[in-house]
């Protein structure tokens, strides 16, 4: 059995369906909540794997389609398109390949070299609702694993923006005790940290529904961004309410689509980002 390398989980990892790979080691998760850290999970583990999988382009765009649906009223038709192209493509879909893979990952390694790895759910949206017992818990953040693996960096929105794809990604871990070569941490800027929305600030505190989004205080803008430099208040990100600051985000997903770090594979009505620029 070969040695088993960054450089080979990277490729199972690909091999796997994977879009972005990156590797972090235990001690950058140092001051993470209390039964949330890796360590916490698996105390000897070593290494997290991270993998990410795209949202298609069309997948986040969803906000028009409903237009030409002559034959649903828009209180129907809006749900229904948020529901089956953004939530069950782009989330469902997307979090039951990550899980699978994950699982996958981690009995390679167990089977293959005898080291002990732990699949993480990557969400609790996985289409599964709520459980008798309540809601579901996330026990491990997919997003701070992925800023720890050099996948990207923290966005004004919250999400992780990758060089690749902006935020437009999804992610799952797998914590193992193999001691794998962690990847460099990223060290220039992805989030244009508000020079995207001009005077107005930045494009996802101005579609913020309720100004949900808050930046911290004291954040270093020079900084690369490994945690958040916002706070997010969840019981106004979620509203979804038919009046106008509540409309916002009756669309779900508009602070990655405002992002114009996601604008960069496909072009969208005639426009196309260029990378690590903001538009003009």
């Amino acid at each position: 059995m070969a040695e088993l390398t960054s450089s080979l989980v990277k490729k199972m990892v690909r091999d796997l369906g994977a879009d972005v790979v990156g590797i972090a080691s235990v001690d950058r998760f140092k001051g993470a909540p209390a039964g949330h850290s890796p360590k916490d999970l698996m105390p000897e583990s070593q290494s997290i794997i991270v993998a990410g999988i795209r949202i298609p382009d069309p997948v986040v765009e969803y906000d028009r389609y409903h237009l030409k649906m002559d034959d649903m009223p828009r209180d129907t038709a809006i749900p229904s398109v948020m529901e089956n192209f953004y939530m069950l493509m782009g989330h469902y879909t997307i979090d039951i390949a990550l899980n699978t893979l994950a699982v996958k990952l981690a009995n390679k390694i167990e089977i293959g070299w005898g080291l002990r790895a732990l699949p993480t759910p990557d969400t609790i949206n996985t289409g599964l609702g709520r459980s008798v017992r309540g809601p579901l818990i996330g026990f491990f953040s997919q997003r701070h694993a992925a800023t720890r693996a050099g996948l990207g960096e923290f966005g004004f929105s919250g999400l992780v923006l990758t060089p690749q794809f902006g935020p437009r990604v999804r992610f799952v871990s797998v914590i193992t005790e193999a001691e794998l070569e962690p990847d460099p941490l990223v060290t220039e800027k992805i989030c244009f940290r508000g020079a995207c929305g001009g005077k107005e600030g930045p494009k996802c505190f101005q579609r913020c529904a309720d100004g949900a989004l808050k930046l911290r205080e004291g954040i270093d803008r020079n900084a690369i961004f490994i945690d958040p430099p916002t706070r997010l208040d969840i019981s106004k990100c979620i509203r979804m309410g038919g009046d106008a600051a509540g409309f916002a985000c009756t669309f779900v997903g508009t602070c990655m689509r405002e992002c114009p770090n996601g604008m960069k594979v496909t072009k969208k009505e005639g426009r196309s980002i260029k990378r690590g620029r903001p538009p003009s």
